[in-house]
C-alpha cells in the first residue's frame, strides 16, 4: 500500500530552495564582501576596446570594472566612464588612469596607478556626484596614434612611388635592358676585365718600391736641411738687420738724395731738345745701316769677344770661386760691423748727387759732340771709321790674349792674399794696434814724470837698502 505524499510540504521545501540560490546568486555578484565606490574616469581621445564589462586594475590587480562608458555631452572630444570598484581600494587624490592592453590578445582595461600613503584619499568635490579622475594618456593609445600615423605615410609613400613608377616606365625599362646589355657585355669580355685586374696588381707592385725610394729621399732632403749651418744663416740675417737699420737711421739722407736726383732728372729733360735728339737719332739709324753693311767685320769682332768670353770662364776655378764667396760673406760681416760708416757713406752719395747736378748743365754740349761724331760716321768717312773699329778689335783681341795669361797670375796673387796674405794682415793689425797701446802708456807716463826721460826711472817711493 502507497504511502500519501505531503504537497504543502514539497512545496514549501521548493520554495526554500529557490529563496536560497536567489540569495547566492545575490551574494555572489555583491563580491562577497564590502561595499562597491563607483568613480568617473574622463578620458581624452579614442578609447578602442573599452566598454562596459572591461577589467579595473590597481597596479595589476582586478579591483573592480567598468559600468558604464558614454561620451561626455558638453565636450564630444571626450569620454567619461563609470567604473565600479571595491570600497576598500586605496584611492588618493593622486592616483592615476590609464587604457592599457593585456597579453597578446591586447584585452583593454582601465589601470589605476601610485598615490603617495600620506595622500588624502579622493572623494567627490562639492556638486559633484561621485569622485572624478582625469586619465593621461597611455602608451597603448600613443602606439595606435604613431601605427595609424606610420601607415597614413607609408600608403602616401606607397602611392608616390606608385605615381613614379608609372610616369617612368618607359625610363626604367631602357635602364633595365642598358643593365643587360652591360651584364652580358662583361660575360663576353671576361677575359679582358681578368686581363684589367692583372695590371692592375703588376701597377700595385711597380708602385710599392717607388713609395720606399720617396722614403729615402726625403730622409735626403731632412739630412740636407740638417746640414745647414743656422749659425752662419743666423749672422747673415744680423748683418743684413743691421744694414736695413743704419739706412732706416739715414733716412732724411736718402731721401735727400732721392730729390737731387729728381732735380738732376729735370735738368736732364730740360737739357734735351727734342730736335737734336731726332737729329741724334737718324744719324744712329744711318751709322747702324752702315754697321749692316760692314756685317763681316762686326761678326768678327763678335766672335773674338767671344773667344775673350771663353778664355775668361776657362780662366775661372771653381775652389777660386768658392774663396771668393768667403770672402764676400767675410765683408759682408764687417760691412754689418761697420753699420755706423753706411750713414757717412749715404752723405757721400748725396754729395756726389749734387756734384751730378751741376754737370748736368753741360750735358747739352757732351750731345752736340755726340752728334758731330755720329754725323762724321755717317758720312763719307764711315768706312774709314769701321776700319779703325776693326783694327781696335784686332788689339783688343791680342790685349785678350795678354790678358788670359796674366789672369792666372793675377788670380793665383789674389788666393795668396786672401788666404795666408790676409791672415798676416789681421797678426799685423793686431800687432800694430798692441805696439800703439804700449806706446800710448809710455807717452802717459812721460805726461805724468818728465824727468824720468832725463834721470830715468824711479820708484814713487824711497826704498831703504840695508847693506849699504
Amino acid at each position: 500500500m502507497e504511502s500519501r505524499a505531503n504537497y504543502a510540504l514539497v512545496g514549501l521545501f521548493t520554495l526554500a530552495v529557490l529563496a536560497a540560490m536567489f540569495g547566492f546568486v545575490y551574494w555572489f555578484n555583491s563580491g562577497g564582501a564590502g561595499s562597491k565606490l563607483n568613480v568617473r574616469v574622463i578620458f581624452s581621445g579614442t578609447v578602442t576596446g573599452l566598454g562596459r564589462g572591461s577589467s579595473v586594475l590597481f597596479n595589476g590587480l582586478r579591483v573592480g570594472e567598468v559600468s558604464t562608458i558614454q561620451l561626455q555631452p558638453d565636450d564630444p572630444r571626450r569620454i567619461y566612464a563609470v567604473i565600479s570598484v571595491d570600497g576598500t581600494t586605496p584611492l588618493k587624490v593622486d592616483t592615476r588612469a590609464r587604457i592599457e592592453a593585456q597579453g597578446l590578445a591586447g584585452v583593454v582595461a582601465v589601470q589605476l596607478l601610485g598615490g603617495e600613503p600620506d595622500a588624502p584619499a579622493l572623494v567627490a568635490q562639492p556638486g559633484q556626484s561621485m569622485p572624478v579622475i582625469v586619465a593621461e594618456r597611455s602608451e597603448f593609445q600613443d602606439i595606435l596614434e604613431t601605427v595609424r600615423t606610420i601607415a597614413k605615410r607609408a600608403d602616401e609613400m606607397l602611392g608616390s612611388v606608385e605615381g613614379l613608377v608609372k610616369e617612368n616606365a618607359g625610363s626604367i625599362s631602357n635602364t633595365v635592358r642598358n643593365v643587360e646589355k652591360f651584364s652580358a657585355a662583361l660575360g663576353d669580355n671576361s677575359d679582358g676585365v681578368d686581363k684589367l685586374m692583372r695590371s692592375a696588381g703588376v701597377i700595385a707592385e711597380t708602385i710599392a718600391p717607388l713609395s720606399q725610394k720617396l722614403g729615402a729621399l726625403s730622409e735626403d732632403l731632412s739630412g740636407v736641411v740638417r746640414a745647414i749651418d743656422q749659425k752662419k744663416i743666423t749672422s747673415t740675417l744680423d748683418n743684413v738687420e743691421k744694414f736695413t737699420a743704419s739706412l732706416g737711421n739715414s733716412s732724411e739722407d736718402v731721401t735727400r738724395t732721392v730729390r737731387e736726383v729728381a732735380s738732376l732728372s729735370q735738368k736732364l729733360n730740360a737739357a734735351i731738345d727734342s730736335t737734336q735728339l731726332s737729329n741724334t737719332l737718324n744719324n744712329v739709324d744711318r751709322f747702324v745701316a752702315i754697321l749692316g753693311n760692314s756685317g763681316e767685320l762686326v761678326t768678327n769682332a763678335i766672335r773674338d769677344a767671344a773667344a775673350v768670353s771663353d778664355r775668361l770662364n776657362r780662366a775661372l776655378d771653381g775652389p777660386k770661386i768658392a774663396s771668393t764667396l768667403d770672402n764676400i760673406e767675410k765683408f759682408s760681416a764687417a760691412l754689418g760691423g761697420s753699420s755706423n760708416q753706411v750713414g757717412k757713406t749715404v752723405d757721400n752719395v748725396a754729395s756726389i748727387t749734387d756734384k751730378l747736378n751741376r754737370a748736368a748743365d753741360q750735358v747739352e754740349g757732351v750731345l752736340k759732340g755726340a752728334q758731330a761724331f755720329l754725323n762724321s760716321a755717317a758720312g763719307e768717312e764711315g768706312k774709314g771709321a769701321l776700319a779703325e773699329v776693326s783694327n781696335a778689335a784686332q788689339s783688343i783681341r791680342v790685349l785678350a790674349d795678354n790678358l788670359d795669361k796674366r789672369t792666372a797670375e793675377i788670380t793665383a796673387g789674389i788666393n795668396r792674399f786672401t788666404g795666408p796674405g790676409l791672415r798676416d794682415i789681421e797678426t799685423l793689425a793686431t800687432d800694430g794696434r798692441r805696439t800703439l797701446t804700449d806706446l800710448t802708456r809710455t807717452l802717459r807716463n812721460l805726461e805724468r814724470n818728465p824727468q824720468q826721460f832725463i834721470f830715468g826711472g824711479k820708484p814713487p817711493l824711497p826704498q831703504y837698502n840695508g847693506s849699504r
